[in-house]
């Protein structure tokens, strides 16, 4: 015997024109409404059609990287191109070198002088690894994470950070995650 199926109300996108199903059934003691309009009550209707409404915005993510490091008085930053060119080189959220970088060196204001890394990359005890220059960090970094983390499924800030820095993986991502937030406002700003 066919049973009605018990879905909440769903949504589906279906074109680029932006209209979607929403599928209505089983007990639902609630009204479909869009716009205001009834389209259905519990028990009356299987499927509506509705339109929704999308708002797309592209960003400028150099300009982002730019105004964040400059309220951040960063001497990053000049490499705001260079970070979103490693992003995308290397499939990367165009956010999670700025962030680390801000979590482990201040955003660049504080490194081993000369070593142009402010990433913490390699830096253990005593030994520490330099790069003749900001741009070199930037490049070898995120190839380094690329190779190291996204390639094997860790592509997150919080599937990150216990092996990025296993000391204290919770302060390090809050940390992150507040420079992503940042970088965020600052998207919906420019």
């Amino acid at each position: 015997m066919w049973r009605k199926p018990r879905f909440k109300p769903t949504v589906i996108v279906l074109s680029a024109l932006v209209y979607a199903i929403a599928v209505l059934g089983g007990m639902i003691s609630t009204k479909a409404e869009a716009n205001g309009k009834i389209l259905a009550s519990s028990g009356q209707a299987e499927t509506a059609l509705v339109k929704v409404t999308v708002e797309y915005k592209k960003v400028n993510r150099e300009e982002v990287l730019t105004a964040f490091f400059e309220d951040l008085k960063s001497p990053l930053k000049p490499n705001a191109k260079k970070f979103i060119e490693v992003a995308d080189k290397y499939g990367l959220d165009y956010r999670l070198l700025p962030a680390i970088s801000c979590m482990e060196s201040t955003c660049g204001k504080r490194i081993i002088p000369e070593s142009y890394n402010p990433f913490g990359w390699g830096i253990y005890g005593n030994t520490h690894i330099a790069f003749a220059s900001f741009d070199e960090a930037i490049e070898t970094v995120g190839k380094g994470l690329a190779e190291n983390y996204v390639s094997r499924g860790f592509d997150t800030p919080r599937e990150i950070a216990p092996i990025y820095t296993p000391p204290n993986h919770v302060n390090w991502l809050n940390g992150v995650n507040y420079f992503y937030s940042r970088m965020e406002t600052l998207e919906g700003q420019i």
